[in-house]
């Protein structure tokens, strides 16, 4: 039961840390996370260690957690990283994929697109939203070989999705976004292995670009 509850804590801290209900820099007690979830302190403080190992949530010493605050450096820090990471993981995917992989790219590309077109300026819309744009970057890497290389990707995604979340919580989709996942779908399936790793990265980078322009000075 307990492994189970920890499990539980770091979905559902993981989610409201990317969703922004717990915003950057807010102190993480765990007194008060007890009551949120309705969970133990022993899985919510292995939950908390957990995510701070991954970054989500940063530890300070002996005076418990807090979710990290949002800066350029950390930024542009993860954006570089994942540019790297991300290609490197769609390369070896399209070098080892087979058709399931192909048809689930397929797939998750059709629900992205019909979830694009539904767009309405609510929480409920942006949740169903991140999670079909998630699960396209994941089925983009899905036949990567390297299980960690996969992990490193997922946790990257996730610190990506806090920014943008908390920058522009309700905007729609970016202008193009759909025809730019397409092509990386298209890319993938032709298995353009070159091609594919440089327009991932220019993915990454302008999703970065304006994230930065509204970040200012921070």
């Amino acid at each position: 039961m307990g492994s189970t509850d920890a499990a539980s804590a770091v979905v559902y801290l993981t989610r409201d840390i990317v969703a922004g209900v717990l915003p950057p820099d807010h102190k993480l007690k765990v007194r008060e996370l007890c009551d949120r979830y309705a969970l133990g302190a022993t899985p919510l403080r292995e939950a908390l260690s957990q995510l701070a190992a991954r970054g989500l949530v940063a530890q300070e010493g002996q005076r418990g957690f807090r979710v990290p605050p949002v800066t350029r450096d950390h930024l542009l820090d993860i954006t570089h990283t994942r540019q790297v990471i991300e290609a490197e993981a769609f390369r070896l995917a399209m070098a080892c994929g087979d058709r399931a992989w192909e048809d689930e790219i397929v797939s998750c590309f059709h629900l992205f697109r019909r979830e694009a077109e539904r767009y309405e300026p609510t929480e409920r819309w942006l949740d169903g939203y991140e999670a079909r744009h998630h699960r396209f970057h994941q089925a983009l890497i899905a036949a990567c070989p390297y299980t960690t290389l996969k992990t490193f990707c997922d946790d990257l995604y996730s610190h990506k999705t806090r920014y943008r979340r908390f920058l522009n919580s309700l905007g729609g989709p970016q202008d193009g976004a759909v025809a730019l996942h397409e092509q990386l779908m298209e890319l993938a399936l032709a298995r353009d292995v070159d091609r594919g790793a440089d327009e991932i990265k220019q993915h990454i980078g302008v999703t970065a670009d304006q994230l930065l322009s509204l970040l200012g000075g921070v």
